[in-house]
């Protein structure tokens, strides 16, 4: 795979990270709403830290790793990302605090979840939240994924100790069968 994915939806644009959106982020990430529910961003976040995720979201290997900034009317909102080495490849998300509970996150996983699982044709992928992080489960269920399991997390804007994390995974057929569901529920 040589040219990143861009992706669109009705109202949003996934696309790939870049050097300028650095102080978007950083400004971002200093939220500890949304770093506490993710393991590897500390806080506080500094312009270092932006550097560093930038570096290491912005495409490389295509078949390792894609990271989706999230674009709404221009402006980068959150990211999706899938680390697709391991056996099983595992996404995660985020999402500026004020636009949480507006459906956008499911339009852009949704569209994410399309292009690896369809496109892509991975058999499965994985997720995982905090038990605490009832946003993103809930999330998760709506998208097709089935919870299968408990874990333990780490996160580094909190303090430290391990956290009690909720693991889930979903196939195709488990996001087809959402997608028509949700059809149905609509009266589509």
């Amino acid at each position: 795979m040589t040219s990143f994915p861009r992706l669109r939806t009705a109202s949003l644009t996934l696309r790939e990270w870049r050097e300028t959106d650095t102080l978007r982020v950083l400004q971002l990430f200093q939220n500890q709403n949304i770093t506490r529910m993710l393991t590897s961003k500390p806080h506080p976040f500094t312009k270092a830290d932006a550097e560093i995720f930038l570096q290491k979201a912005m495409p490389h290997n295509l078949s390792e790793v894609v990271n989706w900034a999230v674009e709404l009317k221009g402006e980068v909102i959150g990211g999706v990302g899938a680390y697709l080495k391991q056996e099983t490849p595992e996404m995660g998300w985020w999402l500026a605090e004020e636009h949480w509970q507006k459906g956008i996150m499911f339009e852009a996983v949704s569209e994410a979840l399309r292009y690896l699982l369809l496109e892509r044709e991975y058999p499965r992928l994985a997720a995982d939240a905090f038990s605490d992080n009832a946003g993103s489960q809930a999330l998760m269920r709506k998208l097709g994924f089935v919870h299968t399991g408990q874990g333990m997390g780490r996160s580094q804007a909190r303090l430290a100790g391990d956290y009690p994390t909720e693991e889930f995974a979903i196939s195709p057929l488990d996001f087809i069968a959402a997608q028509q569901l949700r059809v149905q529920e609509a009266g589509l």
